[in-house]
């Protein structure tokens, strides 16, 4: 409790110094530069707007600051760097992308209400979070936060249904931490490039799943208040090699129904931001200029084609794949030209100093009209106003740490992600796992394991662990410890082998080798994104996880019961029709009408490994009750059960089929009985 109470004082105290020093910093702006050229805001007064005064009373360089979206670098609270940006040009936003525990984020945002933007001028401020980039990792370590379900796992549940359980849940971390401003969902589609590594924060490959998934996303955050901005216009931003700068490489005709599509979804349901990205646009814009600083794209694109009217935000302006190309502080000007309302940066400090000042004298020097700066102001200032940002409750921090040690999220991340799992490989019946056929079982890898043997053992008693520790500092495995595992799988049946898509894969295949070579059955269940897949088809059956690598408690619970046989259940398209005699009996078989795990692949890689592809295994041991309507007045129960009709027709056969979770799906196929 002491150390809580220290870090909490040292937040307040901190921004409470910085809040004396801002009200001169802000002060001194306002008298800054040739007031010759500092006109107020060509924006008339507006009775419904009470901020517009205060907006008219800023100087340029202070309005001009207000364009500004700034990602800070402080953990516990604002560092030097921030608080000389914080001072020098007081921004319209700014962004968390690190985060201690929950408790400590929330001090910080409450401490940022305090600041004399908000506290004394009344312009409130945007506040966001990308909610993967604060929970999942730091430096390092697992996450201190309840684990969320990846963009990638909901996507391979390939139901968009369960798009606002995900949104649900990313609303209560912000709504808990105090955050106004969702960075995300993003709505670029998978790589299409063969060696483009992919990433976790995606929803696949397919544009109508990415459009209806994130169209529910977005809704679900404005109904609970959030202000959401789709991240990474107009698409392309995953095909990126290496170090290299990603880029949209589909035709200009074919936009509209590749990656383009997300997005027109998204303008259409009246989403009030959208982030335009660095990626360079050969399609779009014939001198190849990166997407953020792109006029073809923003608008002749955004605003005109597609009739979005809402605020324009882009970058990060900063970061590496820009800095090649541009001075940051060019690049922000550029921007604005070209049609952007806000300038994301990932870093703050003196660079944003800089741009702020190149802004304003190229206004003066008349390179940029100063009705750019005020339509851009305005955009930014109605969205706070009509999402009520003053009006909001601050965060509590004693309600936060529900963030890091309740429950009360575990059941839906669990759900998503064992409608996700996805069974990929299944050489002769090695899954499910059953008594009879697979133990002992032995549990080894490099993430998860722990947490994946404790699983199973409700569902198998014998089940054995040996971690692979000096893989997670290595990044692969060596040579000794493939050693030491085979030395002591004598009496082990099945190993089940979790990897994580961060690692090689050359000690991953020889792992497999190893234990196969002993007469081993080898299961492997890939965490991460899939890119290694196909390195590792030497193993009897594959499982996918999309979870991260330092966050999977409920996914490895989720795979246990896959692997254990006990996998949700859905109905395939396109049942045959049945055929049959008057008088004849036929037996009637659930399961040649439902199909388990339900998870898909949600990206294309290397054939066979299409988006979509999935095998099922014998889902009989997650059947606890089955029921049969045979539409001629008959019904019964049971997973296999026999029935004669009496009278020629057509008739529906309906099967519902309960799980072991309670779930039931349901089935109707036509059956024609002749004389």
């Amino acid at each position: 409790m002491g150390f809580v109470l220290n870090k909490t004082v040292v937040i307040i105290a901190s921004l409470a110094l910085m809040g004396a020093v801002l009200v001169c910093g802000t002060a001194c702006a306002q008298s800054s530069g040739n007031p010759g050229n500092d006109s107020a805001l060509a924006e008339p007064l507006d009775a419904a707007d009470p901020l517009a005064a205060r907006r008219e009373s800023l100087d340029l360089r202070a309005r001009v600051a207000q364009l500004m979206l700034v990602t800070l670098s402080g953990l516990y609270a604002p560092n030097v760097e921030d608080r000389a940006l914080l001072d020098a040009c007081p921004p319209g936003g700014v962004v968390l992308s690190k985060a201690a525990k929950p408790e400590y984020v929330a001090d910080y945002v409450k401490a940022l209400h305090a600041l004399p933007g908000e506290a004394r001028l009344g312009i409130p401020l945007l506040i966001g979070a990308d909610p993967y980039d604060l929970v999942t990792r730091q430096g390092g370590l697992g996450t201190v936060f309840l684990q969320l379900p990846s963009l990638l796992s909901l996507a391979g549940t390939g139901d968009a249904a369960h798009a606002a359980r995900l949104a649900e849940l990313v609303a209560g971390h912000f709504e808990t931490l105090g955050f106004n401003l969702c960075l995300g969902p993003s709505l670029e589609l998978a790589p299409s490039l063969p060696r483009a590594k992919g990433t976790l924060n995606c929803l696949g490959s397919a544009p109508e799943f990415v459009g209806s998934a994130g169209a529910a996303i977005l809704d679900t955050l404005a109904e609970r208040g959030l202000i959401a901005m789709p991240m990474g216009f107009p698409g392309g931003g995953c095909n990126r090699l290496q170090n290299g700068p990603a880029t949209l490489l589909v035709p200009r005709p074919l936009l509209p129904q590749q990656d383009l599509a997300p997005f027109v979804r998204a303008v259409e349901h009246g989403v009030p931001v959208v982030h335009v990205a660095n990626t360079l646009v050969p399609t779009l814009d014939p001198s190849n200029r990166p997407a953020s600083v792109s006029f073809a794209v923003m608008h002749d694109l955004l605003r005109e084609e597609l009739g979005f009217e809402g605020v324009v935000v882009a970058g990060p302006i900063d970061a590496p794949d820009m800095r090649r190309l541009y001075d940051p502080a060019q690049a922000a000007l550029e921007a604005l030209k070209a049609g952007a309302d806000m300038i994301y940066w990932s870093g703050s400090g003196q660079r944003v100093v800089k741009a702020v000042d190149t802004i304003v004298l190229a206004v003066k020097a008349g390179t940029l009209e100063e009705t750019r700066i005020t339509e851009a102001l305005a955009r930014i200032a109605g969205l706070k106003r009509r999402h009520m940002l003053l009006e909001r409750k601050l965060p509590a921090p004693n309600s936060a740490r529900v963030l890091q040690t309740g429950k009360r999220y575990a059941k839906d991340v669990y759900e998503i992600g064992r409608r996700s799992i996805t069974l990929v490989q299944n050489r002769a019946a090695t899954l499910p796992l059953t008594k009879a056929a697979s133990l002992p079982v032995g549990v080894t890898g490099t993430v998860g394991v722990e947490e994946l043997a404790k699983a199973l053992r409700k569902h198998l008693k014998a089940v054995v662990q040996q971690p692979i520790m000096t893989a997670r500092h290595t990044g692969e495995i060596e040579d000794f410890e493939i050693y030491r595992l085979t030395a002591h799988a004598e009496g082990v049946r099945t190993a089940v082998c979790v990897f994580a898509d961060t690692q090689k894969t050359v000690g991953q295949r020889e792992l497999i080798r190893a234990f196969k070579e002993q007469g081993l059955r080898v299961v492997v269940v890939l965490v991460g994104y899939p890119t290694n897949l196909p390195q590792l088809l030497e193993a009897d059956a594959i499982l996918l996880a999309y979870c991260d690598a330092a966050a999977y408690s409920q996914t490895m619970k989720a795979a246990a019961d896959v692997l254990a046989g006990f996998a949700p259940m859905y109905v395939p398209e396109g049942l045959d029709a049945l055929e049959t005699r008057a008088g004849k009996t036929e037996d009637f078989n659930a399961l040649d009408v439902v199909r388990a795990p339900t998870g898909r692949l949600p990206v294309t890689l290397a054939p066979p490994f299409e988006a979509g592809f999935a095998v099922p295994y014998n889902a009989s041991l997650a059947v606890k009750k089955t029921q049969w309507d045979f539409g001629d007045g008959k019904r019964a129960k049971g997973l296999i059960v026999q029935h004669a009709y009496q009278k020629p027709g057509r008739y529906p056969v309906s099967v519902a089929v309960t799980d072991t979770h309670g779930d039931t799906v349901q089935a109707q196929l036509w059956i024609t009985v002749d004389e």
